[in-house]
């Protein structure tokens, strides 16, 4: 497996492109115990459950950047140019936050809930 540089990553969620400079996605899957008093092992058993995801991004701030808490749509984040590393998915924006220091460049942070399947291609 080769090592990438995230350089060339990017995040476009229905509308396009918001100068997307760096994101995150956290992928769960819920464990659920089915040990019972005939287990004679002694120790637990588990089956796989539902799994989820989630995440944020961030941006350079921009008046163009219109996207608030609720709205949905189709997300493609990807790891570097072309079709290599691009995971998608329906998102529901969950929150943003606009960070103004007084010696840099102001941010936005727009935090995401996945819905439905998180899809991978390599």
């Amino acid at each position: 497996m080769a090592e990438m540089s995230g350089k060339l990553g990017d995040v476009q969620f229905s509308s396009g492109d918001d100068s997307v400079h760096s994101w995150t996605i956290s992928y769960t899957g819920d464990v659920l115990e089915t040990t019972d008093f005939d287990d004679s092992t002694g120790g637990r058993s588990y089956i796989a459950g539902l799994t989820g995801w989630s995440g944020s991004y961030d941006c350079y701030y921009s008046t163009g950047n219109t996207k608030i808490p609720g709205d949905t749509g189709t997300a493609y984040f990807r790891t570097t140019t072309g079709v290599a590393g691009v995971w998608n998915g329906t998102i529901f924006i969950t929150g943003m936050d606009v960070t103004t220091p007084i010696d840099g460049i102001v941010t936005q942070t727009y935090t995401f809930q996945g819905s439905g399947v998180l899809t991978a291609s390599s």
